[in-house]
């Protein structure tokens, strides 16, 4: 079976139930992502040292991202080869999401720096457990003709994941158990709903006959950073990436340490600016999608949103009023927006080979993995040098003034 081709009659009247309820769970799963790392773990970090706050958030972070990266290429393969009448992908996600809603109470009851560390480390494993299988599916079940309408809207679950559930945790329980519990009753349930209409078909007989792959030259992994493009694209994602995991994962920092709000909580605090980036984003990406055919070059997009984040960033940094840091963030959505409204595109326009996509785009995504250490090695270096938290945000701003010197590299093809 081709890539996103359906096997059956059956699985094509089904798909669109399937996709449907594919996206609620991607969904979903940033929901119990998202908020964890911005508000949760933040502030669990104060109420196990206040003082030491950054360092212990950061360490959980790099570790965390360390295990995540492993995780994710281990549990991806060992999905391929699993065989049972439930499929290969059904079981790994049922487990992952069980195990990722068991994660939280560890991190619920941690007491210590190290059991925290520990306890970050397990939810990484778990997460990875489901959304490893997870991110099969969409190769081997989404249609070709709608991979890009798929993609768009994955595209913004990790957004919309940080709105809904910055909201979430403003207006909903105000201790960490209750709302590790909402997240996990959101995850389960739309675990749920997915295991129930995806009609995986059993493989306990193994897979259908296959030539057998030739093994991988050495050193033909890294053979696309021989190319100029692919390279100038990679750096660039990894620099918007890095500037991303700063700004997002030190923001309840940044609003409590660098401006605070009389009258509101961190939380709602949190909701708000959040939500007026989520705006932002959703602005920009639905006019690019509006008017993609007539878009000939994306290129000057991605410099210009590049521009926006580096230029909203540095303002939140030297800012200390609250109108100007909705101002800032609002321009800081709209730079999201335009720079991943054309991101999967720069990346297919810079794939060296037709032989090698799906290699190629896994080197991409290791851009996006990495910066989930970088970004904590840096809040500790800048810590122990007695920076506070608004250097992290001219280190962002930084990553994105990089970008935009980056992207201004990329050749578009003859």
């Amino acid at each position: 079976m081709e890539e996103g081709e359906v096997s059956s009659r059956s699985q094509t009247r089904r798909t669109p139930l399937v996709l449907a309820a594919y996206l609620v769970l991607f969904l979903a799963a940033f929901i119990g992502l998202a908020p964890l790392f911005q508000i949760v773990a933040p502030l669990h970090a104060v109420g196990l040292d206040a003082r030491a706050k950054t360092e212990i958030l950061s360490r959980a972070m790099v570790w965390g991202a360390v295990t995540a990266a492993v995780a994710n290429i281990a549990m991806g393969a060992i999905s391929d080869r699993t065989r049972s009448r439930f499929g290969r992908r059904r079981p790994w996600i049922a487990l992952g999401a069980v195990l990722t809603v068991l994660s939280y109470v560890g991190i619920w009851r941690s007491a210590t720096p190290g059991q925290f560390v520990w306890a970050i480390i397990g939810f990484q494993l778990a997460f990875n457990v489901l959304m490893a299988p997870l991110s099969a599916v969409f190769a081997e079940r989404v249609p070709l003709a709608l991979r890009s309408t798929v993609s768009a809207l994955m595209g913004l679950s990790y957004p919309l994941a940080v709105a809904l559930g910055s909201s979430l945790m403003a207006l909903g329980p105000q201790h960490e158990a209750g709302r590790l519990a909402l997240l996990a009753g959101i995850l389960l349930a739309a675990a749920a709903l997915f295991l129930i209409v995806f009609d995986e078909p059993g493989s306990s007989e193994g897979p259908q006959s296959q030539a057998p792959q030739p093994a991988v030259a050495r050193g033909a992994v890294f053979d696309p950073f021989r190319s100029r493009n692919f390279v100038v694209v990679w750096t660039c994602r990894l620099l918007i990436a890095t500037g991303y995991a700063l700004v997002s994962v030190y923001l309840l920092y940044f609003i409590t340490d660098a401006v605070g709000w009389a009258g509101r909580t961190p939380e709602s605090a949190h909701a708000l600016l959040t939500g007026v980036g989520f705006g932002g984003v959703v602005i920009v990406a639905g006019l690019v999608a509006l008017f993609g055919r007539r878009i000939r070059r994306r290129q000057p997009v991605a410099l210009i949103g590049a521009a926006l984040l580096c230029g909203a960033t540095l303002v939140l940094a030297l800012t200390p009023s609250w109108i100007v840091a909705v101002v800032a963030f609002a321009a800081y959505g709209l730079g999201q927006g335009a720079y991943g409204s054309v991101e999967m595109g720069l990346m297919a326009d810079a794939l060296p080979s037709r032989e090698n996509r799906g290699r190629d785009m896994g080197l991409n995504n290791l851009a996006v993995a990495l910066p989930q250490a970088l970004a904590p090695l840096a809040a500790l270096i800048l810590e122990r040098a007695d920076i506070d938290v608004r250097g992290l945000y001219i280190a962002a701003a930084a990553c994105f003034a990089s970008a935009v010197v980056v992207v201004g590299l990329f050749r578009r093809q003859a």
